[in-house]
């Protein structure tokens, strides 16, 4: 398949405000017994004035609601000034636990967005959603195919018949989540291709599905899907590639389901503000003043990956966001400053090479923060929807114009 090469970015849709959701979602944590330090509790402030969040950084409009219309139309308004053209969003299914309730909610609102300012959203599926202690009624795999079929039908139903879908080639595409090994045993947490096979014939809609690929993982056969997209994980060392993931990509091209080459880039990670995540002490791979970033962009093109994801938009638990955040050091204990906007400048370029369409102008890249404080200013949203007009139309001066009236 000779597809259009595209640049998504992993997105996360769990941050809430007490003020908005009454909480603080993904924003404060809570650590086991043995990681105390590391407590987080927004509604507590930093000496700095800043919230004490969950993240070595703190996003320049500082913390957010994710069901909040204003944060999405942010967002996605970003994301079209620096070239990238769809989120891809952590799916737990409609009765998704725990952490995740009101994740449906948020997604609803982001997909709303997206459908008015012609941007794509996808679904990475999470395996783990099928299977114990998520679902605590299913005993053997019969019912994980059962429970990933009704979830593939809901989806259907609700999300990929929206014009904000992301498609290739007409078929929606699904990518996924599995901290698991291939197998068929209850414990593995992967499900497999012939059970997947079996969840698509039950849709009854053709489907895109790209898998997912760790360094630790054993037993995937690259030709049993369409593509097979690496984790962020790849990079996660001293060595910007993984040539083990490219062979595998490269022998699987044309051979059974395998239609094209997937890649991931990344600027780095943190996750020293948690403690560490998974199960793992915390671990800290530089940013290297942007050069990790611009070094796995250059791995990724090199291999003619078509599909790319950004990983990713805006984890801040684990410090691997390209989100614009204040240039300031949030925390003393993780004494990192924040890069501004330096990974989305890269990403422009970047978003060029690979897809050769043309962007808006440079200075578009900083109107939508100011529109977004302009929409909390209280300031009419007529206001507001007529400089975003503009900025869908590439107008940067009558955008500026505008937000300087309204001072902002």
């Amino acid at each position: 398949m000779d597809i259009q090469p595209i640049l998504a970015a992993h997105y996360f849709i769990s941050y809430q405000t007490a003020d908005f959701s009454e909480g603080w979602g993904r924003w404060s944590f809570e650590p086991h017994q043995d990681k105390k330090s590391f407590f987080h509790n927004p509604n507590n402030k930093l000496p700095n004035g800043e919230h004490d969040i969950a993240s070595v950084y703190m996003p320049v409009i500082g913390v957010y609601d994710s069901a909040d219309p204003d944060l999405c139309e942010y967002h996605v308004l970003l994301a079209k000034a620096s070239g990238v053209q769809a989120f891809i969003v952590d799916w737990y299914g409609p009765d998704a636990p725990g952490d995740h309730v009101h994740n449906e909610t948020q997604l609803s609102t982001l997909f709303k967005t997206a459908e008015l300012l012609d941007f794509k959203i996808a679904l990475c599926f999470n395996d783990a959603c099928c299977f114990p202690p998520f679902q605590e009624n299913i005993t053997d795999r019969q019912g994980v195919v059962g429970k990933a079929s009704s979830m593939l039908a809901y989806a259907k139903e609700k999300y990929f018949v929206s014009s904000a879908y992301l498609k290739i080639d007409e078929k929606p595409v699904l990518t996924t989540r599995n901290c698991g090994r291939p197998g068929t045993e209850m414990e593995n947490h992967f499900i497999h291709a012939n059970e997947w096979d079996t969840i698509l014939e039950n849709s009854r809609q053709e489907i895109l599905l790209i898998q997912n690929y760790q360094p630790q993982m054993k037993g995937i056969n690259f030709p049993d899907w369409p593509s097979v997209a690496p984790s962020v994980a790849i990079y996660f060392s001293d060595y910007d590639t993984d040539e083990t993931f490219w062979e595998k990509s490269a022998q699987a091209m044309h051979k059974n389901k395998n239609q094209f080459v997937s890649g991931v880039v990344t600027p780095g990670y943190d996750d020293r503000a948690i403690g560490g995540s998974c199960g793992r002490n915390a671990r800290v791979f530089s940013r290297r003043q942007g050069e990790k970033y611009s070094a796995t962009w250059e791995d990724a093109l090199t291999h003619g990956a078509k599909f790319i994801q950004i990983g990713t938009w805006n984890d801040f638990r684990e410090g691997n966001g390209i989100e614009p955040v204040k240039e300031i050091i949030l925390h003393k204990t993780a004494a990192v400053p924040g890069s501004g906007y330096r990974e989305l400048i890269a990403t422009r370029e970047y978003s060029v090479r690979l897809t050769q369409k043309k962007l808006w102008p440079l200075p578009a890249l900083f109107l939508p923060e100011r529109l977004y404080r302009l929409r909390k200013s209280g300031a009419p949203a007529t206001r507001g929807d007529r400089i975003r007009l503009y900025l869908l139309e590439g107008d940067v001066t009558g955008s500026t114009l505008g937000l300087e009236h309204a001072g902002v």
